[in-house]
C-alpha cells in the first residue's frame, strides 16, 4: 500500500481561485457600454489595474481595518461622438484581497468563504410514471419540461404552478410547423398534441401566453418579461458548465459552446430526447442528480465575480443619473474635465457591496482559530446547495444527505456537521482538488514502463471506467485531513470517528506539549500550514539570529543544495558573488495578541546552533507544534477499570500529578475594554489620583491611570482609572461652585470582575471619535473539576474526580496510573481504536519509539492490527525485560495494584498510553449563579446561556455524574425546583425564609408539554401520582 501519493496544499482551493479572478476572470467582465443621449461611457476591462494595500496584515488586524487593494478601470467618454477622455485610468473601489493562509481580513477579523454547490445543466428523471426533464441554468429561473401518462407535453417555469402547452410556447419562440415535423422524431405524439393544442402563429400562441401567465392582453411589458425569462443573458444565463451539459446531450457535435443563454433548438432537442422509446425503457439512461459527476463547486473567485459585476452595473446607473441631472435639470452648460468626471465615481458604491458580502453573505464564516486542524477543516469545507429553494435544513430529504457511491475519493464519507446541518456539509477528501471548471477531481497513479518512478494524474467521474490489475492503492485519499489523523479509525463506530474528528477541532494548544506516540504521518503536513509557525522560502546562512527577528543570506547559493556549508566554502561563495541579497523574518511573541476563542499563542525560536537553513525548515515555532509536528496534547497513562462508581459513564478521574505538574495547563487571554466620554453634560479623564480610594489600589497604575504592563492583577483590583466631571452651562451654578466649592468627581474606574486574576500582558489605545482603551491578561487554566477532555475517538468525558497519587493504582514497576477511564464505555460506543491505540503506545513508551499507522491496513492481511500489536508487547518484554508486560494467556491485559490497600486487583486490566486533548468547554467560563432572569415561554426552563444571564444547561453527562456520586436528591431538586416546576419555584423562598421542610416535587412543565404533542398526535397519556 502507498503511504502518500501527494503532497498538495489543502489551502490552494481559495488562494488559486482568487488568482484566477485577478489575473483572467475580471478581464473578461462582459459589461454593457452606457449610452446616452449626448453621453457614451466605454468601459475596457482587458487593462485593470490594481493598487497595493494600504496596511499590512497585522495593522490591519491590530487597528480593525481591511487588508484590500484598489481596483482601477480604463474608461473612454464620448460627449457628442467627441472624445473627451480616453481611457483614463478611474479607481472604482477596493476589492479585499486573500492571504496566504487562505483567509479575509475584514474589519480586523478574519474570514473565509466556504465553497458551495452548484448544478447548472439538463436532468432527465422519472417520477410517478413521468417523465420530468429540468433545464438548470447558472442564473435565472428553473425551467421543467413534463410528459405525463396521456402522452401530453407541458412546460412551466420554477416559480409559476401553471401549466403551459409546450407546443404552443415553441411556435411562441418564433419556431414554424415545417421546423417541427421536420426535426422531432416520433410524428404519431407530435400530432396527438397538435390536434389537442391547435398550433396557430408566433403572435397568437403569444398572446395566450401572455393570458396564461399574467392574466392580460399582449403588450410590450409581457413581451419584455418573456424576453427576459429566456433571451436576456442579465437575466437567464445557462454558463459553461451548463452549455457543455445540455449539448453532451442533445448534440453529436458541440455547436453552441460560446453561447451561453438558451436557444429554441435547445428544447426542440429537449423534447426529442423526452420522447426516445429508449429512455422510457431502460432505467439507466435517466439521470442521477446525487451523482458527483452532475454537481461543480462554486469557488470563491466565482461568487466575488458575481458580486462585482452586479456593482458595477449599479455604479453605471449611478453615473447615469447624475449625468442627467447636471445636463438635462442644469441651464447652464458643463465643461467637462477629468476632475469633474472624477465626481460621478462613486467608489463607495463598489467598496460597501463587498463588505456586505463578506458581513451578511451566510457563506462568509469568521475564521475558527482554535488550533491548526479547525483552520484546515474549515477551508475545505463544501456547502451542499439544496435541490428545493424552500427548503430549510430540517426539512432536506434523506436521500441528500446520504453517501453517495461518486463520492469515493473526492469527498469525505465520515466528516460533516454534527445536527440538522448533517450531510448538508461536506469536506473534501485529502487528496482532492477542484480543476477550472469546478468539478472535483481525485488522483490516480499511471504505471509507466521502463522506469522505476510512479506518475499521478487527476481524474474526475468521467474517466473512471477502467481499472488494471496491477494497481496500487492508497487509504489516505478516501478521508479527509481531519478524519485521517485518528489512528485505526477502521476500528472505531463511524458516529464516534465523527465525533473525534469533531472534537480534535476544539483543542487547546497546552503550554507543554507532546509529540503523539502513535501518528498517522499529517502531523506534519498541517504544522507546516499554519500561519502561526514561520518556514524558510529560500536556503541560505543565518546571519544573525533573536527572539525578535531571523536575517538569512538567501543568494550564497541558490543553486546548490547541501545541508553541511563549512565556513571557508561560504567565504569563497560571497567573495564570487557581488551582491547579497537578506531575508529578514520578524516573530511575533504574541500571534495576534487574541482571537475569538481567547487562546493565547506564542512563538518560540526553533534554531540552536545551527549556521545554514534548509529551504521549508520551521525555525519558530507556535505551542501547538513541537519538533515540526502537530502536538496538541500528552501521552498519558489509562487504566480502563472502574473505581468506586466515581467514573460512571463519562466521568473521569484524574491524578492529581496533572495539576501539580501542569500538564494540562493552558494560557488563555482576557480583554477589557473601556471608553472616555465627552459630550457637552459630562467628561471623564484619566488619572491615578482617586481621593477617594487608597494608593494600595493604584500602585500599580501609571501616571495616566493605565496599569503598568507585567503587573499582576487579582479581582477588584483598579486597571484603568478613571473620574467622571460634571460640565456647568450655567451661570447661578457656577457662582455656587466659586463660593461652596466644586463637587466631587465621581470614580468610574475600571475593575477586574470577580473569580478574575491574570498579569496585563498589553495595552492598546485607539484614537478615533471616543478615545478607546484595551488592556489584555493573559491568565493560567489549569485542569479543574468539570473541565472536559477527550481522545481522539470520540471518547470524551468531564473530570469528576481528583485523586490523590497514593490512592491511584500503580504498576508493576510502580508507575502510577493518571487517569481512569469506565470500560463500559467501549462496548455501548464501539469505539475499538482506542483499545489499540493504548497498548501500542505502551510498547512505544518502554522502547521509545514512535509510529505512523495509517488507516485501513487490514487489506495487509487478517487481524494484521492485533498481530502487530501482539508483537510489538512481546518485543517491549524481550528489550525492557520486564515479564508482566506480555501474558500469553491473557494477552494485552495487565495486574495492577490499588493505591490504598497495595493489593493486586481480581482480574487483569488493560492499560496503556493514548494522546489526551483539553477541549474549549473549561468549567471556570462556564460557572455563573443568577437570582432573576427570564423563563421560556413553552418549558417555561431558565433561558441558557451566561451572556444572558441564563441558566446552565444541565445536560445527559452532566446527570450521569451526579448518578455517579449517588445524590439522588440535589438531582431531583435541579430538574425540578431550580427548573420548571412552577408552584414549588414560586414557594421556594417562603419555604427557605420560614425554616420549613421542601415540598415533594409536581410534576415539571417540560413533561406537560411531552403530553400535549403526544395528544396531538392522538396518543392520550394519564399520570397517576402514588404516594406512601
Amino acid at each position: 500500500m502507498i503511504k502518500q501519493i501527494t503532497t498538495i496544499n489543502p489551502i490552494e482551493i481559495q488562494t488559486e481561485s482568487f488568482k484566477t479572478l485577478l489575473l483572467n476572470k475580471l478581464c473578461d467582465l462582459k459589461l454593457n457600454n452606457l449610452n446616452l443621449s449626448k453621453f457614451k461611457l466605454k468601459i475596457n476591462t482587458n487593462k485593470i489595474k490594481y493598487s497595493k494595500p494600504k496596511y499590512d496584515i497585522n495593522t490591519c488586524i491590530e487597528k480593525n481595518k481591511t487588508y484590500s487593494i484598489g481596483i482601477y478601470l480604463p474608461i473612454k467618454i464620448l460627449y457628442k461622438n467627441k472624445e473627451i477622455i480616453l481611457y483614463n485610468y478611474f479607481f472604482i473601489g477596493e476589492l479585499p484581497l486573500i492571504t496566504k493562509g487562505g483567509f479575509f481580513i475584514i474589519n480586523g477579523n478574519k474570514r473565509i468563504i466556504a465553497e458551495y454547490i452548484k448544478r447548472p445543466g439538463l436532468y432527465v428523471i422519472q417520477k410517478d410514471n413521468c417523465i420530468l426533464a429540468t433545464i438548470i441554468p447558472e442564473k435565472g429561473n428553473w425551467i421543467t419540461i413534463k410528459m405525463n401518462d396521456l402522452k401530453q407535453i407541458f412546460f412551466r417555469f420554477d416559480n409559476s404552478k401553471r401549466k403551459l402547452p409546450f407546443l404552443i410556447f415553441l411556435s411562441a419562440l418564433g419556431l414554424s410547423r415545417k421546423k417541427l415535423f421536420n426535426s422531432i422524431i416520433e410524428k404519431k405524439l407530435l400530432l396527438e398534441n397538435l390536434t389537442k393544442e391547435k398550433l396557430k402563429s408566433s403572435k397568437n400562441s403569444l398572446e395566450i401566453l401572455s393570458i396564461i401567465l399574467y392574466k392580460k392582453k399582449l403588450n410590450f411589458e409581457t413581451r419584455e418579461n418573456l424576453y427576459n425569462r429566456l433571451i436576456n443573458k442579465n437575466y437567464f444565463k445557462l454558463g459553461e458548465n451548463g452549455r457543455n451539459n445540455l449539448n453532451n446531450k442533445l448534440y453529436h457535435k458541440k455547436y453552441f459552446k460560446i453561447i451561453e443563454n438558451l436557444l429554441p433548438e435547445d428544447l426542440l432537442g429537449v423534447l426529442n430526447l423526452i420522447l426516445n422509446k429508449e429512455l422510457t425503457l431502460y432505467e439507466k439512461n435517466f439521470d442521477d442528480i446525487d451523482d458527483i459527476m452532475n454537481k461543480s463547486i462554486k469557488t470563491i473567485g466565482e461568487a466575488l465575480q458575481e458580486n462585482l459585476e452586479m456593482s458595477i452595473n449599479k455604479l453605471k446607473n449611478d453615473i447615469n443619473k447624475k449625468i442627467l441631472k447636471s445636463t438635462i435639470l442644469g441651464k447652464k452648460k458643463i465643461k467637462l474635465n477629468k476632475d469633474k468626471i472624477k465626481e460621478f465615481f462613486n467608489s463607495q458604491i463598489i467598496t460597501l457591496s463587498f463588505k456586505n458580502f463578506f458581513n451578511l453573505n451566510p457563506l462568509s464564516q469568521i475564521s475558527e482559530e482554535i488550533n491548526s486542524i479547525a483552520e484546515t477543516t474549515q477551508k475545505r469545507k463544501i456547502v451542499l446547495n439544496k435541490t428545493n429553494k424552500n427548503s430549510s435544513n430540517k426539512t432536506s430529504s434523506l436521500k441528500i444527505r446520504e453517501i453517495h457511491y461518486s463520492h469515493y475519493g473526492k469527498i469525505c464519507p465520515v466528516e460533516t456537521s454534527e445536527g440538522k446541518n448533517v450531510g448538508l456539509i461536506w469536506s473534501l477528501a485529502k487528496e482532492a482538488r477542484i480543476n477550472q471548471l469546478g468539478f472535483i477531481e481525485t488522483p490516480f497513479y499511471l504505471k509507466i514502463k521502463k522506469k522505476n518512478k510512479l506518475f499521478f494524474t487527476y481524474l474526475n467521474k468521467n474517466y473512471e471506467d477502467i481499472r488494471k490489475k496491477n494497481s496500487k492503492q492508497s487509504n489516505f485519499p478516501i478521508l479527509s485531513i481531519g478524519t485521517s489523523l485518528i489512528p485505526y479509525l477502521e476500528h472505531n463506530d463511524a458516529n464516534r470517528t465523527l465525533m473525534g474528528a469533531n472534537m480534535q477541532r476544539q483543542a487547546i494548544p497546552l503550554i507543554f506539549n507532546d509529540v503523539p506516540i502513535i501518528g498517522t504521518s499529517l502531523e506534519k503536513l498541517i504544522a507546516s500550514l499554519s500561519d502561526k509557525n514561520k518556514t524558510c522560502i529560500k536556503s541560505g546562512r543565518i546571519k544573525f539570529i533573536s527572539q525578535n527577528k531571523i536575517i538569512i543570506h538567501e543568494d550564497i547559493i541558490s543553486f546548490y543544495n547541501i545541508k553541511n556549508k563549512t565556513k571557508a566554502f561560504l567565504k569563497k561563495m560571497k567573495r564570487k558573488l557581488k551582491t547579497l541579497k537578506y531575508k529578514k523574518y520578524k516573530i511575533r511573541k504574541y500571534f495576534n495578541f487574541i482571537n475569538k476563542n481567547n487562546q493565547y499563542y506564542y512563538k518560540r525560536s526553533q534554531i540552536k546552533n545551527k549556521n545554514w537553513l534548509q529551504k521549508g525548515n520551521i525555525f519558530s515555532r507556535s505551542n501547538e507544534t513541537k519538533h515540526g509536528n502537530l502536538s496538541l496534547g500528552r501521552n498519558i497513562l489509562i487504566a480502563y477499570i472502574t473505581w468506586k462508581g466515581y467514573n460512571f459513564e463519562d466521568a473521569i478521574i484524574i491524578n492529581e500529578k496533572l495539576i501539580e505538574k501542569d500538564i494540562f495547563t493552558s494560557m488563555h487571554i482576557k480583554k477589557y475594554k473601556t471608553y472616555l466620554l465627552k459630550n457637552e453634560i459630562e467628561e471623564e479623564k484619566l488619572t491615578k489620583n482617586i481621593k477617594t480610594l487608597s494608593k494600595k489600589y493604584t500602585r500599580n497604575l501609571k501616571k495616566n491611570g493605565i496599569i503598568k504592563t507585567g503587573s499582576f492583577v487579582k479581582e477588584n483590583e483598579i486597571i484603568i482609572g478613571k473620574l467622571k466631571y460634571q460640565k456647568i452651562t450655567n451661570v447661578n451654578e457656577k457662582l455656587i461652585n466659586i463660593i461652596f466649592g466644586q463637587k466631587p468627581a465621581k470614580n468610574n474606574a475600571l475593575l477586574i470582575p470577580k473569580n478574575n486574576e491574570g498579569t496585563v500582558i498589553g495595552t492598546k489605545i485607539l484614537k478615533k471619535k471616543t478615545l478607546t482603551i484595551i488592556i489584555y491578561i493573559l491568565t493560567q487554566r489549569k485542569l479543574q473539576l468539570g473541565d472536559k477532555i477527550s481522545g481522539r475517538h470520540g471518547n470524551k468525558g468531564i473530570v469528576c474526580k481528583i485523586l490523590k497519587k497514593e490512592n491511584m493504582p500503580f504498576l508493576q514497576d510502580g508507575t502510577i496510573v493518571e487517569i481512569i477511564l469506565n470500560p463500559l464505555g467501549i462496548p455501548s460506543r464501539m469505539n475499538l481504536g482506542q483499545l489499540f491505540e493504548s497498548l501500542i503506545g505502551f510498547c512505544g513508551k518502554n522502547l521509545k519509539e514512535r509510529y505512523n499507522i495509517f488507516p485501513f491496513d487490514e487489506n495487509k492481511g487478517n487481524n494484521i492490527s492485533i498481530k502487530n500489536i501482539y508483537n510489538k508487547l512481546y518485543e517491549a518484554k524481550k528489550k525492557t525485560k520486564k515479564i508482566w508486560i506480555f501474558n500469553l494467556k491473557n494477552p494485552g491485559k495487565i495486574k495492577i495494584f490499588d493505591g490504598k490497600t497495595a493489593m493486586t486487583y481480581s482480574q487483569e486490566i488493560t492499560v496503556g498510553y493514548s494522546y489526551i486533548i483539553k477541549l474549549m468547554h473549561i468549567a471556570h467560563d462556564k460557572i455563573t449563579a443568577r437570582s432573576q432572569a427570564s423563563y421560556s415561554l413553552i418549558t417555561k426552563q431558565p433561558l441558557k446561556g451566561k451572556a444572558k444571564n441564563g441558566g446552565q444547561r444541565f445536560g445527559e453527562m452532566e446527570i450521569w455524574s451526579l448518578e455517579g456520586y449517588g445524590s439522588a436528591f440535589s438531582l431531583q431538586e435541579i430538574l425540578t425546583i431550580k427548573s420548571d416546576d412552577l408552584i414549588n419555584r414560586l414557594r421556594l423562598l417562603y419555604y427557605i425564609v420560614d425554616k420549613k421542610d421542601l415540598a415533594i416535587p409536581q410534576l415539571p412543565e417540560a413533561t406537560k408539554v411531552f403530553i400535549l404533542e403526544l395528544r396531538a398526535a392522538c396518543i392520550t397519556l394519564n399520570l397517576n401520582s402514588i404516594i406512601n
